[in-house]
């Protein structure tokens, strides 16, 4: 079955924005013959890829399928064209990688500054999520590459590990009475903010058998990184993150102390087994360790790991 990239891209487009209006003016072309190339493409697969209300377009489940197969097929049509037109020693081409914020915040536009400068032509997108969600995109397809701590089935990834980060409390030492360590009772009447269920956090404290999973959950939950530390930062209460989070420079101020006995999130650079990463994706990858190996103002407690 030939697909060509002109009708990939109107299929992206249109799953992307929901709407055969909006896609048909980023895509330049009129409704009807959106429409009308939409409907011979799925006559072309044989296969339902909307499902069409009075509001929006919806993907059916074939077209959820088909969606992160289209997408790479797009990527890879880009980066063989860039490689083609590009000068001899540049990687050109297009890379998705998903990250976290403690990481995305603090290593990564270093990398990213070294990657692009190294790489001028190379086009990299950057998707914010938690490590389930990270761990899911790399697995679907969306991402290229993945920072995070796998969640979920890894089956079809390739992990490696690029750092490991103590678990602590951070907040107002003087408030909280936060010291080196902390006693059972000591947590216990500290006002914990509560970590979404899907987090890296609970997800390391769970395989742990943490008591801190059950003493967060009567805290004020909070969505992501930034949230947590803008809360202790005004005293709402005291997060519970790694040395990584604790390395962001909004956490400027406030006291880390480390989980006795240690109980350490690690953090992998991911990447489908069956999907051998592009140049463009290999560049990223190799300025991250590059970075790694040099990095400088993370939290003492943060070991690094990468190697090559």
């Amino acid at each position: 079955m030939n697909w060509t990239q002109r009708q990939l891209k109107m299929f992206v487009t249109t799953a992307a924005l929901g709407h055969v209006t909006r896609a048909s003016e980023a895509l330049h072309i009129s409704q009807p013959a959106l429409t009308r190339a939409l409907k011979e493409f799925e006559a072309q697969l044989g296969a339902v890829l909307f499902e069409r209300t009075t509001r929006r377009l919806a993907l059916t489940h074939e077209g959820r399928q088909l969606l992160p197969l289209a997408q790479r097929l797009l990527r890879d049509m880009d980066t063989a064209l860039d490689t083609l037109r590009g000068p001899s020693g540049q990687v050109h081409g297009s890379v998705t990688l998903a990250v976290g914020t403690a990481f995305g915040c603090t290593v990564l536009p270093r990398a990213v500054e070294r990657l692009m400068r190294t790489h001028p032509g190379l086009r990299l997108r950057v998707l914010d999520d938690n490590s389930a969600g990270i761990t899911a995109r790399v697995q679907r397809s969306e991402a290229d590459l993945g920072i995070g701590t796998p969640v979920g089935d890894t089956s079809a990834l390739t992990c490696e590990r690029l750092l490991s980060a103590p678990i602590g409390l951070l907040g107002q030492a003087g408030r909280f009475g936060l010291r080196r360590s902390a006693s059972h009772a000591d947590l216990a009447r500290l006002p914990l903010l509560k970590e979404p269920a899907d987090t890296s956090i609970v997800h390391t404290l769970s395989l742990h058998g943490s008591d801190l999973v059950a003493l967060m959950a009567g805290g004020v939950e909070v969505s992501n990184l930034a949230l947590q530390l803008s809360m202790a930062q005004a005293g709402v209460g005291v997060a519970v993150l790694s040395a990584l989070g604790a390395s962001h420079p909004q956490a400027s101020g406030l006291t880390f102390v480390p989980l006795r006995p240690r109980v350490a999130r690690e953090v992998f650079l991911m990447h489908r087994r069956d999907q051998p990463p592009s140049p463009a994706a290999r560049a990223l990858a190799q300025a991250l360790r590059e970075c790694l190996r040099t990095v400088s103002g993370l939290h003492p407690g943060v070991s690094i790991h990468t190697a090559g």
